[in-house]
């Protein structure tokens, strides 16, 4: 299978926690916001962006684009909320809420349910949660971040939407993505074969 939209629309469902690994080489950007969000369009979307990785990708691909995908993206990032996590921009989407950088867990879980309490309305309710940057903060927190991660998912309510994560591979340990993994309900490599990349569901 070579597109992940097809995947998550044959194989995905609500409450289903995808994990998405990729290495440091890939083209990310074509992927997320060349692939991914223009098909999400008319669907509501989360985006928690850690340190900004988020908006660096997504300028990278604006700045590659041609005038008509960036017009069509710019349309497409209309039902986009985002949390910034730490420091950096979110040019592409409403920011719902700003969250410090912290590795303590409780921390962590209350600032983020602050979070997701300001996106409880009638008139808006995810479908879609995308986080970007996770494969950094847990490098710069090891296993306190891994911990507030752990805890923020096994106490916090993400029933009603499917959560990917976007995962660094060539960033984390072995140990580290075996706990993502852990946790996933659905797994999903981007491998490079010759001079390609493909996408691979992990069965």
């Amino acid at each position: 299978m070579n597109s992940l939209m097809q995947f998550l629309k044959t194989h995905v469902t609500a409450g289903d926690f995808v994990v998405v690994e990729y290495p440091s080489l890939y083209p990310l950007e074509n992927l997320v916001w060349g692939e991914l969000i223009p098909s999400l369009s008319t669907h509501e979307i989360l985006i928690d962006d850690f340190f900004g990785v988020g908006d660096l990708l997504f300028r990278d691909y604006i700045r590659k684009s041609p005038p008509e995908k960036y017009k069509a993206l710019m349309e497409s990032t209309k039902r986009i909320k985002a949390i910034r996590i730490g420091p950096g921009r979110t040019s592409y989407a409403s920011v719902v809420e700003e969250m410090p950088v912290t590795y303590e867990i409780s921390e962590f879980m209350r600032n983020y349910y602050t979070a997701l309490t300001k996106l409880s309305s009638p008139s808006t309710k995810v479908e879609y949660s995308i986080t970007l940057g996770i494969s950094q903060y847990i490098y710069f927190g090891r296993d306190k971040a891994l911990r507030a991660i752990l805890f923020t998912r096994s106490m916090l309510p993400f029933e009603d939407w499917t959560s990917i994560y976007f995962v660094n591979s060539d960033i984390l340990d072995k140990q580290q993505i075996a706990v993502l993994r852990e946790l996933a309900s659905k797994l999903v490599k981007v491998k490079k074969e010759r001079h390609l990349y493909k996408i691979e569901i992990e069965e």
